[in-house]
């Protein structure tokens, strides 16, 4: 969502970062990680399916969004190249690839003055490189293809970010927004890996494969066997993408490094949490440290749904902490 533009300062801050900046920054960090991610969930459900009429494991991508009913009026077909395109380059689908970069950069528009003129020239060129997508250039064949240019496209605007922009309030916020977007996103990437395996023949799934091929989608499996070496089961696999505390992707360490931002901000800016968003804190980091067993099927889906509320109430709460005058 776009910033709303009040002109207040933060309340409680020392210094004269507004509101409205401190959300434009937050919302920009998010909407180009929801771009890596989206291609990351394209790509993913693409090789899940055995081929283009694999209904099911499209029509799962848009149940992990709650988009069934705003994909239904459309009109559309539920075929894997018609959602794959909608999630891509529908200008009229909010969830759509060129839609957030749109909305990411326009959060950067509104940020001239406090971002680098790299880190603005990037975003532009990202966006135009999808833009310039057409329908007749987005087939399952090269959607593989596309994912990975887009996604290596957010991985540089990161790149341009840390290398460039100063160190104050406005990237602390973008920061934030990354990191809560990140941990949102890897719940997503898993569940939808986790409901192609409940809907297999289990006698016939080879899930340790499976596994080694969703760390592999979520840029982990290098990261993992450094760790298990050998006889790693599924569950060490699901464990890993959640609770590890140093790989980047992981939701535990993504939620810490949420949570340090929130410290500096606290320490270095005279802007304390305020009650409803220590609640949340509080209840996200139970959520982390309380890990279900088993991490497979209905036990795993059913605590990525709950850590997935938890991120929404998060975020919620710095919205009202920090955009809303709270």
């Amino acid at each position: 969502m776009p910033a709303k533009g009040e002109g207040q300062k933060i309340p409680g801050s020392s210094v004269n970062l507004l509101s409205r900046f401190a959300e434009y920054s937050f919302w920009l960090g998010r909407y180009v990680e929801r771009a890596e991610n989206l291609a990351r969930l394209l790509a993913v459900t693409e090789t899940l399916s055995a081929d283009s009429e694999d209904r099911d494991s499209w029509v799962s991508l848009i149940q992990t969004f709650q988009d069934e009913e705003a994909y239904r009026e459309t009109g559309k077909s539920e075929t894997g190249l018609l959602i794959a395109r909608w999630y891509l380059i529908d200008r009229d689908n909010p969830n759509s690839v060129i839609s957030v970069l749109t909305m990411a950069r326009e959060n950067a528009r509104a940020l001239r003055h406090l971002i680098p003129t790299e880190m603005w020239r990037h975003i532009n060129m990202l966006h135009a490189d999808v833009a310039n997508l057409t329908a007749r250039k987005v087939t399952l064949v090269r959607l593989n293809e596309i994912c990975e240019q887009v996604r290596l496209g957010c991985q540089a605007h990161f790149g341009v970010v840390d290398s460039t922009w100063y160190r104050d309030e406005a990237w602390l916020f973008h920061k934030l927004g990354c990191e809560i977007e990140r941990a949102d996103e890897t719940t997503r990437l898993m569940d939808i890996s986790n409901y192609k395996l409940m809907a297999s023949d289990n006698a016939l799934l080879p899930t340790k494969s499976w596994w080694n091929w969703l760390l592999r989608q979520a840029s982990a499996y290098q990261a993992f066997r450094r760790k298990h070496q050998i006889n790693a089961e599924p569950a060490d696999a699901a464990a890993f993408l959640l609770f590890d505390s140093d790989f980047p992707r992981s939701v535990r360490l993504s939620v810490l490094q949420a949570f340090s931002r929130l410290d500096e901000l606290e320490t270095d800016y005279q802007s304390a949490p305020g009650q409803k968003l220590l609640v949340a804190r509080t209840a996200l980091s139970s959520r982390l440290k309380n890990r279900p067993e088993p991490l497979a099927g209905e036990t795993l889906h059913a605590y990525l749904d709950e850590v997935q509320k938890d991120l929404i109430a998060f975020a919620d709460a710095i919205a009202d902490r920090y955009f809303d005058g709270g």
